[in-house]
């Protein structure tokens, strides 16, 4: 594990304020079970999350998007890294 942030209300809050149409790849992430995004999915997440307008957001919710839109970029340079999701 290389970093970890805890915020589920907030990640949801995020995603309601933002349109969960807009975000599709981050609206399935089930918040009861386990999610693992790599390839593909990072890459469709990362153009969902710059697509997306971050600056409507303030403090904790803009904060967990762009720390998601970070660990997507890096992702998609670092091909063995993966982000997941723990749900409760």
């Amino acid at each position: 594990m290389l970093e970890r942030v805890i915020a589920d209300d907030v990640f949801r809050a995020a995603i309601e304020r933002l349109g969960r149409l807009g975000l599709p790849t981050l609206a399935d992430v089930d918040p009861y079970g386990d999610t693992v995004l790599r390839g593909a999915a990072v890459a469709r997440m990362v153009r969902e999350l710059e697509a997306s307008d971050l600056a409507r957001l303030q403090g904790a919710e803009r904060e967990v998007m762009t720390t998601l839109l970070t660990w997507g970029l890096r992702c998609r340079r670092e091909t063995d890294l993966r982000i997941a999701f723990s749900g409760d």
